[in-house]
Parts: structure tokens; sequence; C-alpha cells
């Protein structure tokens, strides 16, 4: 992964971790009369690929009513978010020599603690899905990075915790990969217990991920 130049990110539990998950949206789904007349899956899907005050005007009107009603437990999750203690260094550490991006899979409220962070000042675009109506492993929202950037897929590397939204994401568009696994013994070649052993898998000696 010599020719690295650009790195993306993924957001939560590579960068920054919820110590205290109340899962707020699927609660408000099991206190709804009838799921909001919608499926777990494709109402979670809704969730994470609209911004909040869309999903008020889409869903039914007891969603808008018991998000508010039970706005304190998101607060509570919100409130619990914790960055890695070596986001900060690695990410100064890394802007100085690649171009960094973001792609998160998330639900618009958690979008937050990555600005009260500060984290956004280190990369030169941040993806939502909550803004682009698109989830990973989707082609289109890892094509977003390609289109601002014109690299080549050998060029870029992704960085997440999860197999299939991350890994296989990255996979599907042949850029190189590495797998966040800070709570299981490592057991693949590509997965790093954090952030700061990036910097060896980036050395002109090690060998490229793909092959």
């Amino acid at each position: 992964m010599n020719n690295t130049k650009i790195i993306v990110f993924d957001l939560y539990n590579t960068l920054i971790e919820i110590t205290q998950q109340n899962h707020f949206f699927l609660q408000l789904f099991k206190k709804s009369k009838n799921g909001f007349g919608l499926k777990i899956s494709a109402y979670l899907q809704c969730i994470m690929k609209n911004d909040i005050g869309n999903l008020k005007n889409m869903l039914p009107e007891d969603f808008s009513f018991l998000y508010s009603q039970n706005f304190s437990i998101l607060e509570q999750e919100l409130n619990s978010i914790h960055v890695y203690k070596e986001t900060f260094g690695v990410l100064e550490d890394l802007k100085n020599d690649y171009r960094l991006f973001l792609i998160s899979n998330l639900a618009s409220p958690y979008k937050e603690p990555f600005f009260t962070n500060n984290l956004n000042q280190y990369f030169e675009k941040v993806i939502f899905s909550c803004d682009y109506g698109i989830l990973k492993p989707n082609k289109e929202i890892f094509q977003e990075v390609e289109k601002i950037t014109k690299n080549k897929a050998s060029e870029i590397l992704m960085i997440g915790d999860s197999l299939k939204s991350d890994i296989i994401g990255a996979k599907n568009m042949k850029w190189n990969y590495l797998k966040i696994n800070r709570n299981t013994e490592i057991s693949n070649k590509y997965e790093i217990k954090n952030l700061n052993e990036i910097r060896k898998h980036l050395k002109p000696s090690y060998i490229n991920l793909q092959k």
C-alpha cells in the first residue's frame, strides 16, 4: 500500500464509540403502535438514509411524538460518546501526507459528536448516509470519493470496523482496506488493533493487501 494517497475512515467504532448504547431509534420502533407501518429492516434503513426533519414528515405522527417523548435517551447516548485516545494524534499525523475522507452510515443526530469534537478539521470531505440517502456497502457512496479525488482504486485505503459495510464495500471498489478489530484476537492480515497500526501498513515494504 505504499502508493496510497487517499485514506477513507469510518466513524463509529473506528474513530469514536458510544459507551452507553441505548439503541434509541430501535426503542422508538418497539414503542410504536405498529412499527410505523414498516418492517424493522426498512425502518432502520429509512432512519440512516434521511435527515431527522425529513423523517418527521415521512413517518406517521407517532414517530415525532415518541422522538420528543424519549429524547433524553438519545441525549444520554450522545453524551456517552468517547473519542478513542489515539484518534487525534493519528489523524494529525496522517493529514500531513494523505488526503483524508470519511464515509459513515448513521442516523442524523449522531453526526453531532463528530463536529463537537472538532474531528471535521482533519477531513477534506465528509459523507454521511443520512445526507446522501445511500448506505455502505453500496458502491455509489464510495464513488463520491473517487469523483472528488480522481485517484485510482489502488491509491485509496478504507479503514473501518464493519466487515460488510467497510471491508466488503472497499473490496468491491478494488480499494485497499484495513479492518479495526479492537475486541477480539487478530485473525486476518488486514486487521489492526487500533489506529496506531495504520502507519506500518503504509510502509513501502508492506505487501499490498489486495494481492
